[in-house]
């Protein structure tokens, strides 16, 4: 991750230790001491034990300039945080998160389930032509921190009003010039200062984009100066320029590039201060090693021990001592009047306030605020959803609560792929179209191609039932080869195609539930079949209706650790639809995890009861292949479609180890019954039992999975899993 995320790094530079003379002050002298803390990622980290230093010497800091990671340090302890306070938020935060946003899959919508992590790229669509991302991230979860950091100064709009006047300085992304932002809302000006380009999209304020501010200026001393300060103490923790030998990659030379431009007025900002550090030691952290807090701090301490001296002569020559820091306590929560939408053009605000569901009167608290936040985020209709309070102007104590949105109306193209030893490599094509044919729609296409080959056209309208409710028009076309086995043998095959018109409404916009009822009409059509005689399945076109609830809260698509899924459905094709054919199915599938620590306990249950004896082959039930409606059901020791059956009763029990992030080791046991007709005599002799053993991780193409299972068939099989379902 460190590898691929520092190809984007431009806010990092580097100095050489320099420290200048002091100044002999006249006896009624006061000095107005200016910090100044530079970008460099990670590195920012060790600006906590130069502060640290600098009040153990009593230095009295009057003003504060940042850049990048300098502004979020600079910011926090402007308005009121101790070095203290400081190290617990670095210890604290995820900055893991931070860098690989998504939404929680426990608050994205039923719809949006079908298709989360199913691609390892993404590429807009724009003036109909792929095109590159403005950034890797939308800075949401980062917005987010400085939300809740910031909240004891909202309704503080000029930064000279801060326990210590604060600046930071970002890079206008049009004309390229620095900008110093010193007023406004604190959380926009830091989140425009740190905007990594091509990491981070663009930051917006009042119309001008910004990037990171160390491509204008990294170490904004002239700010500081302009302020106000007659002294200046700069700290530059960012990374030197490589020498040429050391340049062996498009990565490197790429990187060294940007550091001409970071570093082009560099020197003078070091010629303007009075004392300049370059922590020793600070080459040797890389710029996203967030997870070495300890190591910067004490790299920090000691720079600034280097300079207890000269500190403590700066503070000789203050007249008034600094003021005693008592840190920020609880955040206090705040009641608002109104919400105020801002930046909706496309979705209606009424869907956005049901969506928050915040009631004028509400006592406002961060975690309320974020939790809403998420929710309307997860929804995936937005790009970046924001806020701020801001003061009533008609109510002296009561505040307006501003939501600033920015629709997600780019068009995307998406690839994704897949590999199974017994079906081999697969490749997903799929795009999404929003507003295609009109507001408050989206619109999918989704080729699959490799030994199951899948075509779908997806196309849902919200909004017009209600916040949650849509109405669904489906086109699906799939073919697969499909093995008949008969005593654990197989012997016959053919080829089922499938083509599916489908129209269903529900509730695909909610988080809790799924609820949806609708009819299909199938066309199946069978050819290169071995040995007819075996097969007995139709292939005559039908209609049917259906319904389905479910109730998916896993956490992970993949490896999940906590969280159950509970799946009902129900089919019918009768005669009064003028189906050719009669045949019902109900089953009802739940799985279950149990997280304790490093160890999660799972279950499955499974059962599936259906009656006709013309039904085609999607209505039967099939282990260790994925379905559209219950996902990919395993069961250890057996085949692919060797378990398939009109009726089934199964279940598992297993234990999963995650010993390091995101590497796992699994154990299964399973038993079952595939009958023909549907019984409850759970003392006859036709149990199958399976287990199986298996390693795996989640990676940058997926989860990866090797498995190992058996059954009481006397049978060991292995298996590769690469990539995710789909």
């Amino acid at each position: 991750m460190k590898f691929l995320l520092i190809l984007f790094l431009t806010a990092f530079t580097f100095s050489d230790l320099y420290s200048k003379d002091l100044p002999t002050p006249s006896a009624d002298d006061t000095l107005k001491v200016g910090v100044v803390l530079s970008g460099g990622g990670a590195k920012g980290i060790a600006h906590i034990g130069i502060l640290e230093k600098l009040e153990e010497a009593g230095v009295r800091i009057d003003y504060i300039t940042g850049t990048s990671m300098g502004a979020l340090i600079g910011s926090l302890y402007s308005i009121g945080y101790t070095t203290d306070q400081l190290k617990e938020i670095a210890h604290s935060s995820s900055w893991e998160e931070m860098f690989t946003e998504g939404p929680d899959r426990q608050l994205i919508s039923n719809y949006q389930r079908e298709f989360y992590n199913r691609t390892i790229a993404s590429f807009p669509i724009r003036d109909n032509i792929l095109d590159l991302p403005f950034g890797l991230i939308s800075g949401q979860n980062i917005y987010t921190l400085l939300s809740r950091l910031m909240w004891p100064v909202y309704g503080i709009n000029n930064f000279d009003d801060f326990p210590i006047p604060f600046g930071t300085v970002a890079t206008d992304l049009e004309t390229g010039e620095n900008v110093t932002l010193r007023s406004g809302h604190l959380p926009d000006a830091v989140r425009a200062s740190i905007s990594i380009p091509s990491l981070m999209r663009p930051h917006v304020i009042d119309d001008r984009a910004f990037i990171d501010g160390g491509l204008s200026k990294n170490m904004p001393v002239d700010e500081v100066r302009e302020m106000g300060a007659n002294y200046v103490i700069s700290v530059n923790v960012a990374a030197k320029p490589q020498p040429k030998d050391s340049l062996r990659s498009l990565l490197d030379v790429f990187t060294q590039v940007a550091y001409y431009q970071i570093n082009r007025n560099l020197q003078d900002q070091i010629d303007n201060s009075d004392i300049h550090i370059n922590p020793e030691g600070i080459d040797d952290i890389e710029t996203f090693d967030f997870d070495r807090v300890d190591e910067l701090l004490s790299i920090g301490l000691a720079a600034g021990d280097r300079y207890m001296d000269d500190f403590r002569s700066v503070s000789s020559m203050q007249s008034t001592p600094p003021v005693e820091r008592s840190g920020i306590t609880e955040l206090q929560a705040r009641t608002f009047n109104r919400v105020i939408i801002n930046g909706n053009e496309q979705i209606e605000s009424s869907f956005i306030r049901d969506e928050l569901q915040l009631d004028p009167g509400t006592w406002l608290t961060p975690d309320l605020i974020e939790e809403r936040i998420e929710q309307l985020y997860s929804t995936e209709l937005f790009d970046l959803v924001t806020y701020k309070l801001q003061k009533d102007e008609h109510y002296e104590y009561n505040y307006n609560l501003l939501i600033q949105v920015s629709e997600n109306t780019t068009d995307v193209f998406r690839v994704g792929l897949r590999y199974e030893s017994g079906t081999q490599a697969s490749i997903l094509l799929g795009t999404q179209f929003r507003n295609l044919l009109h507001n408050s729609s989206t619109t999918r296409f989704d080729l699959r191609l490799g030994n199951e080959n899948r075509f779908l056209t997806d196309h849902l309208l919200y909004g017009a039932l209600g916040s949650r409710l849509g109405v669904r028009l489906s086109l699906l076309y799939e073919s697969e080869n499909v093995d008949i086995f008969v005593n654990n043998e197989p012997t016959a095959r053919y080829k089922n195609h499938l083509g599916r018109a489908e129209l269903s409404v529900g509730n695909f916009l909610s988080t809790s539930n799924l609820l949806v009822a609708g009819i299909r009409q199938d066309f199946i059509h069978h050819n290169n079949i071995i040995n007819p005689n075996f097969i007995g399945i139709t292939s005559q076109n039908h209609y049917s209706v259906f319904g389905q609830f479910k109730i998916d809260q896993l956490n992970r698509s993949s490896y999940p650790t906590r969280g159950h899924k509970v799946v009902a459905d129900a089919n019918v094709s009768p005669s009064t639809l003028w189906s050719p054919i009669y045949y019902s199915t109900l089953a009802l599938y739940w799985t279950g995890n149990y997280y304790f620590g490093d160890i999660t306990l799972r279950n499955q249950l499974f059962a599936g009861y259906s009656v006709g004896d013309d039904q085609p082959w999607h209505s039967l039930y099939s282990v260790n292949r994925l379905d559209s409606t219950f996902g990919f059901v395993r069961f250890g020791g057996y085949n692919r479609y060797e378990l398939t059956a009109k009726n089934i009763q199964m279940g598992s029990l297993g234990i999963q180890f995650e010993p390091f992030y995101h590497r796992f080791i699994n154990v299964d046991v399973y038993a079952g019954r595939f009958l023909e007709r549907w019984d409850m005599d759970f003392t006859a002799d036709d149990f199958k039992f399976g287990a199986s053993l298996s390693v795996g991780a989640l990676t940058i193409l997926g989860p990866i999975e090797a498995i190992i299972s058996t059954s009481n068939e006397n049978r060991l099989l292995g298996e590769l899993q690469i990539g995710y379902s789909f």
